[in-house]
């Protein structure tokens, strides 16, 4: 009895061990075959990397960022996303913006025309060595003022994940959810909200100088805000002719999910190109599973939610997401 005991206990030990190792995985891109790449933009070389699937590429993705000082891999989170697309043929090219990692310049001296002629320095790059495959663009967050200004000359297929059409209103949406979950009543949350849009203009309008910045924000930020809050896609999500999938969690503290894709879908209506737009349900901004991802910065996450992500790799996404973008990606907007 004691023998099958111990026997048993190292069967379950083995097998916990097994599973663990198998997650861990999701973030290791060490084994995956993949080339530097650069580009010259604005007279700054930008520097990533493609991987490749084991067997042959039936597409190529580059995966743009939203906001802050990200490196190709976003410190690591990209991995499992890297890899479940990776196991699905698609190959994936991600950069380091500039002025981070190996990239010259400064991401914060850019406009978002300027972020999309990054992008599409690195779209090509991937159709000259790709040729005869499909190529497009996964772009997260502020992506959503970046890839509506391409077109079917740069990208075959184009992919937003938690996009907002208004760079005012989104700031204000992501400032009422964190004064709601710091327990304020809806009142004082509107009164909060009024005088921060009066603050910002005085801040950030069109008389406004670096003397203006709000306390403690670097000067290169107070440009960058104030070069960029007037961003707005409608225009741009109108005239756009490439196939997009538009994708939202139900659950997004950032971005409204439910106002954006309405407007999404009346911008998008009538146009010849297919158009999919999706909310998902129990997905966070970066459409992760909600109960227990759901915050609305990275450096707010809990120990826990970190050593949980790094168990669930791939996993850690609610339930369709990858799915939803890998189907397309594959060609899923050819039936549409």
């Amino acid at each position: 009895m004691i023998l099958r005991a111990v026997l048993t206990a190292g069967l379950v030990l083995a097998f916990g061990l097994g599973v663990i190792l198998w997650r861990l995985a999701d973030h290791d891109l060490d084994r995956r075959v993949s080339a530097p790449f650069g580009v010259s933009v604005s007279g700054n070389l930008v520097s990533g990397t493609i991987w490749f699937p084991d067997d042959a590429v039936i597409a190529a993705v580059a995966i743009v960022h939203g906001d802050g000082a990200q490196d190709r891999l976003s410190a690591g989170g990209y991995a499992p996303l890297i890899n479940a697309l990776l196991d699905r043929g698609i190959a994936v090219a991600s950069w380091d913006k500039p002025g981070v990692g190996a990239s010259g310049g400064n991401w914060l001296l850019q406009s978002m025309s300027d972020r999309a002629d990054e992008t599409r320095a690195v779209l090509h790059l991937l159709k000259e060595r790709f040729q005869g495959t499909a190529i497009g663009a996964l772009g997260f967050s502020q992506a959503g003022w970046v890839l509506p200004s391409l077109t079917r000359a740069d990208a075959d297929f184009l992919i937003l994940a938690g996009a907002a059409m208004s760079w005012q209103q989104q700031g204000a949406y992501f400032t009422r959810m964190r004064l709601r979950q710091a327990g304020l009543d809806a009142p004082t949350i509107a009164a909060t909200l009024a005088a921060q849009a009066i603050a910002d203009d005085r801040a950030f309008g069109p008389n406004a100088t670096a003397d203006d910045a709000p306390a403690g924000m670097t000067p290169d930020r107070w440009r960058f805000i104030r070069q960029n809050r007037g961003a707005e896609s409608r225009q741009a999500l109108m005239a756009l002719d490439v196939p997009l999938l538009a994708i939202w969690g139900a659950e997004d503290l950032n971005v409204d999910p439910v106002r954006n894709a309405a407007r999404f879908r009346q911008a998008l209506a009538g146009r010849d190109a297919p158009t999919r737009i999706i909310v998902l349900p129990d997905a966070t901004h970066g459409l992760l599973k909600a109960p227990a991802y759901n915050w609305q910065l990275s450096e707010d996450w809990s120990h826990y939610a970190v050593a949980r992500f790094l168990l669930e790799g791939r996993h850690a996404y609610a339930p369709g997401a990858l799915d939803a973008i890998s189907d397309w990606i594959e060609g899923g907007y050819e039936g549409d």
